[in-house]
């Protein structure tokens, strides 16, 4: 039986975009993932994504894809990527799994990666009449997900593709530069200075992060890149 890697809506693992809609109760259902991206590579046309819930309550889902739009609802969206059953019950302790369909690639960006996130909404049970001297506001959780997408000619990432971000000095700033074609998200840290975390540039585009003090042309940095399994290779670089 194949073992499973289990993200928490809860940790802050890699770049897990995780919106937080606001409080739960306690017992609240957690539904985990078995991974922090979907990617489509170029000849793939169909993908799943297991999910578990951990807690001793059952949950609703509910499941959608957007454009980046992280307010949006289930009705104005359209994307060629289609989750399948976008409505669906969780017992205490199952596992089940999501299926994510691309539709068509003939609307895809060409030439580099797409990006569309999974919106997994969870729906907590309601509260019992008998709980209510120590009811609280019961509200859903929101986890979203990257999903990538590769038209074709575009490979998968590789470690020396990721090498070949840029990173410019601005004074209190650092602009980094993805000359590739993929979607990179990285942690970068100059030295003497803290991590920077949860951070993503589009392919062809630049990107400007705020630092802590000024740092100089030559300066040291780490970088550390997550690939499409979720782990991450680290980097050494020096600033332009």
């Amino acid at each position: 039986m194949r073992n499973y890697r289990w993200w928490s809506v809860f940790s802050n693992t890699h770049s897990m975009a995780v919106l937080l809609i606001c409080i739960a109760i306690p017992g609240y259902a957690v539904v985990n993932t078995d991974r922090t991206r979907v990617v489509f590579n170029s000849d793939e046309m169909a993908q799943s994504l297991l999910l578990a819930n951990d807690d001793i309550a059952p949950v609703v889902m509910q499941v959608w894809l957007d454009e980046g739009d992280p307010v949006s609802s289930p009705d104005n969206n359209h994307t060629p990527v289609v989750a399948l059953p976008p409505v669906f019950r969780m017992l205490p302790g199952e596992v089940k799994s999501l299926r994510l369909m691309l539709s068509s690639r003939q609307n895809l960006a060409a030439g580099r990666e797409n990006l569309f996130w999974l919106n997994l909404y969870q729906i907590p049970p309601g509260q019992r009449a008998s709980d209510q001297a120590e009811q609280q506001v019961v509200m859903p959780l929101r986890l979203r997900l990257k999903v990538l997408v590769r038209p074709s000619g575009v490979a998968t990432l590789q470690e020396k593709d990721a090498e070949k971000l840029q990173f410019i000095t601005r004074g209190m700033r650092l602009q980094v530069t993805n000359p590739t074609t993929w979607y990179i998200s990285f942690t970068a840290q100059p030295r003497g200075q803290p991590a920077i975390g949860n951070l993503m540039v589009a392919p062809g585009e630049s990107l400007t992060v705020p630092l802590s003090q000024v740092i100089s042309a030559g300066e040291e940095m780490t970088y550390e890149v997550i690939n499409d399994t979720g782990n991450r290779w680290v980097y050494q670089t020096r600033t332009h």
